[in-house]
């Protein structure tokens, strides 16, 4: 049986603004690591990068919700939990 690993990485208040700088900060670094890979397969192979491009996509109408979101909100603290696992798989099997 394979292992799976998880950490509890974001479970704590922030103000608005600390938690508009960490999720965001987050959310620009997986758009810009999608960004690098499909340019990256365009210059290499001369094709997009599929599931980069389909991540992108979905990460960018996320990023503008939340930004919609936290503008619009009236509250001035927000509690955030983020927990990730990670559990050993083949690309190829979901």
């Amino acid at each position: 049986m394979k292992k799976v690993y998880s950490v509890d990485l974001i479970n704590s208040f922030f103000s608005k603004q600390e938690a508009n700088e960490l999720i965001l900060g987050l959310m620009n670094y997986k758009i810009e690591l999608h960004s690098n890979k499909m340019f990256s397969s365009q210059v290499k192979y001369g094709v997009e990068d599929e599931e980069s491009k389909y991540r992108l996509d979905c990460l960018t109408k996320s990023r503008d919700q939340l930004k919609e979101f936290l503008m619009e909100s009236e509250d001035t603290h927000f509690k955030l939990t983020a927990e990730i696992k990670i559990e050993p798989k083949s690309k190829n099997h979901s």
